[in-house]
């Protein structure tokens, strides 16, 4: 019986684990899948929202031109920035093209906050006085403003002639991570059409930068997210 107990202790020591080296190896294990499902799931939430931007994309160019049909060139709408009853007109005229589930003029309900700049830091912390927002019955978040030329140059990549409408699009809606450039695009209204921010300049299109100008990168990139 010595002999026999002296060979199963043997045998346990070489063949198994030690509680702590148990442990530890069940952490390991588990943060690795816990990484590689959090890559997939990041992956899916990324095709996710470049669908719904090709969607938002083709919409806002298409109900454009029915707007402008029936309202004639933004040049006559008297737009002036940083204006509530301008942005207001630009939803009006937009509103019976588009599938609307809920309105909140400048009020909370339609947009979910803090909203970041791909740097991480806060872009809006509130709903402004000059916004009009909306969401439409896909889910997508919409703000309306309307931008001085200055603004619209200097913060969203392109080239206008005087104050114009800028839809600011959250596209998978109340769902994090609520960040300008990831899942938050922007659009201008130029002229008598609808082109992506960063048109003409995306110099801002980067992880240390605000990345408002980003949509057409992303257009330009295939759809994809590809930023330094």
């Amino acid at each position: 019986m010595r002999y026999a107990g002296k060979d199963l202790h043997i045998n346990s020591a070489k063949s198994g684990f030690s509680m702590p080296e148990l442990v530890v190896t069940l952490g390991i294990i588990g943060a690795i899948a816990a990484l590689i499902i959090s890559n997939i799931v990041n992956s899916i939430d990324e095709k996710k929202n470049m669908v719904a931007l090709r969607k938002i994309q083709n919409s806002l160019t298409q109900v454009t031109q029915l707007v402008i049909n029936d309202n004639m060139s933004p040049i006559y709408w008297d737009l002036k920035d940083y204006d509530y009853n301008s942005a207001a007109k630009a939803y009006k005229y937009y509103k019976p093209y588009f599938k609307v589930l809920r309105e909140c003029s400048n009020q909370e309900g339609c947009w979910k906050y803090p909203t970041t700049y791909l740097s991480g830091k806060v872009y809006l912390r509130s709903t402004e006085p000059y916004q009009y927002m909306f969401t439409l019955t896909d889910g997508m978040n919409v703000l309306v403003n309307v931008f001085s030329e200055e603004v619209i140059e200097d913060e969203f990549g392109v080239k206008v002639d005087g104050a114009s409408v800028v839809f600011i699009v959250d596209v998978n809606g109340d769902r994090r991570p609520n960040r300008v450039g990831t899942d938050i695009f922007a659009f201008v209204l130029r002229d008598d059409y609808i082109v992506p921010a960063g048109n003409d300049s995306s110099y801002n299109c980067n992880i240390a930068g605000y990345g408002l100008a980003c949509t057409a990168r992303v257009m330009k990139d295939n759809y994809t997210i590809k930023y330094y």
